[in-house]
């Protein structure tokens, strides 16, 4: 079972992501789907406050590294 959340606020053209927990391979799908997205209909700007992320498997890690996202910082987050 994955403790993993992803919060959404905002609205209009700003938007913020804010995972929590450990990212699994379901949580790391659930990111870039979201990411991409909102990107695409709304052309926001994102930005994801990892202060909550404390993880990510291995697998997440591999999805995420394949994508445009930073997944260094992704795994550093929380610290």
């Amino acid at each position: 079972m994955s403790d993993f959340v992803l919060g959404i606020h905002g609205d209009g053209r700003a938007i913020s992501l804010e995972p929590q927990g450990t990212i699994d391979l379901e949580g790391a799908r659930t990111l870039l789907d979201t990411v991409g997205s909102l990107r695409h209909e709304r052309h926001a700007l994102l930005a994801i406050d990892l202060d909550g992320v404390t993880g990510l498997t291995r697998e997440a890690w591999r999805l995420l590294a394949s994508s445009e996202l930073p997944v260094e910082v992704l795994a550093s987050g929380g610290g």
